[in-house]
């Protein structure tokens, strides 16, 4: 569900006790969490973009195809939790413990791997900084520049970031799994195929591939 218009504060959680619970499609961007526990939820396709989740409890928590861009996680605990095909960027993991966390097929930018500590990864990418344009060919830019008409596309910051810029990490994760020929024709297609705002680069993928066996 979209925040646009909508106020934060019924989506920000202090002091709650959520263990169990389910977050489906959901977008916590710029909501503001406090000593919430969260253990045993599971968070699916979901966006945590610039949101604050300050000491809260994710014990056994499960993260799949989820975002954290910009994310506050001071304090936070995720003790046996597990994260798959997830994003990780300029987040705050200050105090955070990862204790027998797993982390499966996730991207990580911007955080040294030393600050996960007594985590376990597997087949996780770890970058410095995020993927510089030059390995993108000028035909692949310019449609990846006309989707930003589209609003709900632009509105998704998965190919588009503030001030014109492009969001490499996503063009890198489409490259993984289509070559350039198969980008440029399926990319152009999306609008057709939307039908709600969306806010994960997973749900991009799977659009994508819901158009490629349409097509």
């Amino acid at each position: 569900m979209s925040l646009i218009g909508k106020n934060r504060h019924i989506f920000s959680y202090k002091n709650k006790n959520e263990t169990g619970k389910k977050y489906i499609n959901k977008d916590f961007e710029k909501t503001s969490s406090y000593r919430t526990n969260f253990s045993m939820a599971v968070f699916e396709n979901t966006s945590f973009r610039a949101s604050k989740f300050k000491y809260c409890s994710f014990y056994g928590a499960r993260f799949k195809s989820s975002e954290f861009i910009g994310t506050n996680l001071k304090g936070c605990k995720f003790k046996n939790a597990t994260f798959e095909n997830c994003v990780i960027t300029s987040a705050n993991i200050k105090k955070a413990t990862f204790k027998d966390a797993s982390f499966h097929h996730c991207f990580i930018i911007g955080i040294n791997k030393d600050y996960f500590k007594s985590a376990i990864f597997r087949n996780c990418k770890f970058y410095d900084n995020y993927p510089t344009l030059s390995n993108i060919s000028p035909s692949l830019l310019k449609i990846i520049e006309a989707l930003r008409s589209n609003d709900i596309v632009r509105r998704s910051h998965t190919l588009h970031l503030k001030k014109g810029k492009i969001n490499t990490l996503t063009v890198m994760i489409l490259s993984e799994l289509y070559d350039e020929t198969e980008l440029t024709r399926l990319l152009p297609l999306v609008p057709n195929y939307l039908t709600t705002q969306f806010y994960t680069t997973s749900y991009l993928t799977h659009l994508l591939k819901k158009i490629q066996n349409s097509v």
